[in-house]
């Protein structure tokens, strides 16, 4: 009988044991989520001075982030709430509970991770390769040895343009006289350069009021994504919201939704 009541006290504390793992193994509450969906809003901050991302429509926000935040918000059945701020006080205001999450353009910043927990990237503004439509003499980087390239004058893309010559090109004819990335980009539809680098912001901007002028080369050159910002701790906000921006991804719609054509 003792063995009978011995073997039940081993399955018994095997059992709680086991709960226990189970239960360390569990993440805690995502007490942001938990808060929002209790107040039924979600409270976006932005700073609305930077078209076509974010600006002021009749006072109201508007742009791209504002349609992807839109979506993210009826994604967790919520309604949006719109904070417009200035640039230097966005992460003051969330982590100041003032906003649940900020969607303003905002790259992702490695040393902020302590504090932030970013989405995965919904945009690609990193340095693109730029070639009129039909050039097949220029696919990738390697062929611009002897190639004229056009950057505006102290941007990234000068930067990258450089760094491009120092390292492995030194044949790159680099043109960074120019004032804008437009004017980069009005010389090599002009046929007065061979190819332009310029941030792919810019290029798509370009693209919309001068259909079929340029042709934008992938994969970027270089890697600078926006991000949504949320509190450090809401892993099941973020969660949401990477689901959410993903599957607007697969369908197409984020690609229309930022700009880069329908879906």
């Amino acid at each position: 009988m003792s063995r009978f009541f011995t073997g039940l006290t081993i399955v018994a504390a095997l059992a709680v044991i086991t709960l226990l793992t189970w239960a360390g193994r569990q993440h805690p509450p995502d007490r942001y989520l938990q808060a929002i969906e209790a107040r039924g809003v979600l409270r976006i901050g932005l700073d609305p001075t930077y078209p076509p991302f974010d600006t002021l429509s009749n006072g109201q926000p508007s742009g791209y982030d504002v349609a992807l935040s839109q979506a993210i918000a009826t994604d967790l059945g919520l309604l949006p709430e719109y904070h417009t701020l200035a640039l230097d006080t966005l992460y003051d205001a969330l982590a100041s509970d003032q906003v649940d999450v900020l969607v303003s353009a905002l790259p992702f910043v490695y040393e902020r991770q302590k504090e932030v927990r970013y989405s995965v990237p919904y945009y690609q503004s990193g340095q693109v390769l730029v070639v009129r439509p039909g050039d097949t003499s220029i696919r990738t980087t390697s062929d611009l040895a002897g190639k004229v390239v056009a950057a505006e004058l102290g941007s990234n893309s000068d930067t990258e343009a450089r760094r491009l010559q120092r390292n492995s090109l030194p044949t790159l004819r680099l043109d960074s006289t120019y004032h804008s990335a437009e004017d980069a980009l009005n010389a090599l539809a002009g046929d007065r350069v061979d190819a332009a680098i310029t941030d792919n912001l810019s290029a798509q901007t370009y693209l919309n009021g001068h259909t079929g002028t340029v042709s934008v080369l992938q994969p970027p050159l270089t890697d600078e994504p926006y991000v949504v910002a949320m509190p450090a701790g809401a892993d099941a906000l973020a969660a949401r919201i990477n689901s959410t921006i993903e599957g607007l991804r697969s369908d197409g719609e984020l690609a229309r939704m930022m700009g880069l054509g329908a879906p």
